[in-house]
């Protein structure tokens, strides 16, 4: 189950396909409407991976679809809140926040991992399971190695 949930967390943003370029791209903040047809990638995602018998691709269907609902209910697409947020589902929750914090995105630059660790810390229980959110903290070094291990080529230098 952990691998699968591993592997299904890769294409958690697979919705993505479903959104425009011109708001996939753009280098600025989006408007409220360009966020309404971004927050569909969950539900988009969601669509092309359920449907199969693969457990594999059962549980990236869920990921797609709850990576981001909030421990407080805040989240979307759906407002689950607490354990009604799938495990799958509040565990990549993390590593998505971590990632997006501590790396470039074109409508941003990358935080130091300790600003984006001070941000994440902050959101402890409101958009984290704290319970899940303490196990990763205590990981944190050998997340940091595997980020390093891995860290992509920026192709535009």
């Amino acid at each position: 189950q952990l691998k699968a949930c591993e592997m299904g967390s890769l294409l958690h943003d697979v919705g993505k396909i479903g959104i425009p370029d011109a708001i996939l791209l753009k280098p600025g903040p989006l408007t409220e409407e360009e966020w309404k047809i971004m927050r569909t990638h969950c539900y988009i995602g969601y669509k092309i991976l359920s449907g199969s018998q693969s457990v594999l691709l059962k549980l990236a269907s869920t990921i797609s679809l709850t990576h981001h609902e909030k421990w407080d209910g805040t989240g979307y697409p759906n407002g689950l809140k607490e354990t009604d947020i799938p495990l799958e589902g509040r565990i990549c929750a993390i590593s998505d926040i971590f990632d997006a914090l501590s790396s470039n995105r074109v409508y941003k630059g990358a935080y130091s991992i300790e600003e984006a660790l001070n941000i994440m810390k902050e959101a402890r229980g409101k958009h984290f399971d704290p319970m899940i959110f303490d196990a990763f903290i205590s990981i944190i070094d050998d997340i940091i190695k595997v980020r390093e291990q891995y860290q992509t080529v920026n192709l535009e230098n």
